[in-house]
């Protein structure tokens, strides 16, 4: 292999020439943390072993990548609801039952999810599902402005769709919230 060849080896690698240590491009957070550093950089490695994540200076398992990425998700939710707080919003409330969301253009909500209870669940079955569905009628022919807004509403939609499921796993057999410490 020359100096200047791709890896061939493993299509993902961004090294060239000759060399045992495998190594993707980094992805990173959008923005640098206020001394301008990257935030959060990841890559996949390989060297004498199988593929990993190389992440939080940690060698991770697909699997544990995933955990550690749900682990960010629920921070990212709780540091939006600051924001929340500070920007005058009404903050998540772990108990709802209903989130919607709404377009540019549509005379109401677009999506929305809900926890629908149900009336004669069988022993040992769950007692509620969590409902998501688009609304009839609710199509939006969008401009670029509107699509914009359409995204960061989305986006300002999944950590209520996440509290909704949260809601949803503290439900005990009986219907009832679990308490928990």
């Amino acid at each position: 292999m020359t100096d200047n060849q791709t890896c061939t080896v493993y299509p993902w690698c961004a090294e060239a020439g000759n060399h045992t240590m495998h190594a993707s491009d980094y992805t990173e957070a959008p923005t640098p943390d206020g001394y301008g550093d990257r935030v959060l950089p990841a890559n996949v490695m390989a060297e004498d072993a199988a593929p990993y994540i190389g992440w939080l200076d940690l060698d991770l398992t697909p699997a544990q990548t995933r955990a550690r990425v749900a682990e960010l998700r629920r921070h990212l939710d709780a540091v939006a609801a600051l924001a929340d707080i500070v920007g005058g919003q009404a903050p998540l409330d772990p108990a709802a039952d209903l989130y919607t969301v709404t377009a540019p253009g549509t005379d109401g909500a677009l999506i929305g999810a809900e926890i629908l209870h149900l009336d004669d669940p069988k022993p040992g079955s769950p007692v509620a599902h969590l409902a998501v569905y688009s609304e009839q009628g609710a199509d939006a022919d969008l401009d670029v402005a509107g699509a914009d807004k359409l995204i960061a509403d989305l986006e300002s939609f999944l950590p209520r769709l996440r509290a909704l499921r949260n809601h949803l796993a503290t439900l005990t057999p009986d219907g009832a919230t679990e308490v928990r410490p």
